[in-house]
């Protein structure tokens, strides 16, 4: 029934206030019209709900029965309309964020604490993982959108560029190649490489690119974490090609520049195809393409 809304609110009021008279003026109506919308609400339900006399309005039993689940009806409405407009000016909401290690670990934090400072009542939260679990949780759901690599990009999926990482030789300070200021390839055929985890995507491109160049890879140790290669190479264990985003600021490494073709890789935005974003999710990716855009630390 169009205006159903409207009309069971009307008939509310009517029960709350026992008179059509002083419901009417609550309600910003007319006697005449209040009168109509109940009798609509009546005819709609196929049952009287009011009894009338001159002096008073008493519910019948359809209308002491209908009254309570009403109340809820319109509660639960209020309530929702209420959440929507908390979402809609995120007062309150819920951002899922899937993302490379690298990114989780430099990248990101700063923009986090940037939107946190303007929305905290919206919940952030950020799950590291490495880029083939990045494409799953974009495409199963289970997160708003996915910061990764374009290489892992498949159908159902979309793509965006926000940001270039450059993958540099991470050398402790003592290093002969620490006061290079760009390394090739075929200089670190005889050194120790120190590699993430065989599912990492940048364990992928490091060994794509000695591949691609046909030179030797001498592999050292091995381990999951970023944060765990780096501690190695301070202990003198090797040296490891990463992310410039990576670098976790401390004095004690040297970071060089690598002068090889394909160092760079596109770091992007993944959504599924067709997606509509929650208005905190969309916050979210405005202010990471705007900061990229900027060349506030995402650029590079």
């Amino acid at each position: 029934m169009k205006n159903s809304i409207q009309h069971i609110r009307a008939f509310l009021v009517v029960a709350q206030t026992g008179n059509f008279a002083k419901a009417a003026v609550a309600l910003n109506l007319s006697p005449s019209a209040l009168t109509v919308q109940i009798q609509q609400l009546e005819d709609w339900l196929g049952v009287a709900l009011l009894e009338r006399s001159p002096r008073h309005v008493a519910l019948t039993s359809a209308g002491q029965s209908a009254l309570l689940p009403m109340e809820k009806l319109l509660l639960d409405l209020d309530n929702i309309v209420s959440a929507s407009r908390d979402l809609a000016a995120l007062r309150r909401g819920v951002v899922t964020i899937a993302a490379l290690p690298s990114l989780c670990a430099a990248t990101l934090p700063p923009l986090l604490k940037q939107f946190r400072e303007q929305f905290p009542g919206v919940e952030v939260r950020l799950r590291d993982v490495v880029a083939q679990r990045i494409d799953t949780l974009v495409r199963d759901g289970e997160v708003d959108f996915g910061l990764g690599v374009q290489a892992r990009m498949s159908h159902g999926l979309e793509f965006q560029t926000v940001m270039e990482d450059r993958l540099c030789l991470f050398i402790p300070a003592d290093h002969p190649l620490a006061g290079r200021r760009a390394v090739k390839l075929s200089e670190l055929t005889a050194e120790p490489m120190i590699l993430t985890g065989r599912d990492s995507s940048v364990r992928e491109l490091v060994e794509q690119l000695f591949a691609d160049a046909q030179l030797p890879l001498s592999p050292g140790l091995e381990a999951n974490y970023m944060s765990t290669v780096l501690a190695l190479v301070r202990q003198g264990l090797g040296v490891s090609l990463l992310p410039e985003s990576a670098d976790d600021g401390r004095d004690d490494l040297v970071k060089v520049p690598v002068d090889h073709p394909g160092v760079t890789r596109q770091i992007g935005l993944i959504t599924r195809t067709g997606q509509a974003m929650a208005p905190a999710a969309q916050r979210f990716i405005d202010m990471l393409q705007s900061e990229a855009l900027l060349g506030q630390g995402l650029l590079e």
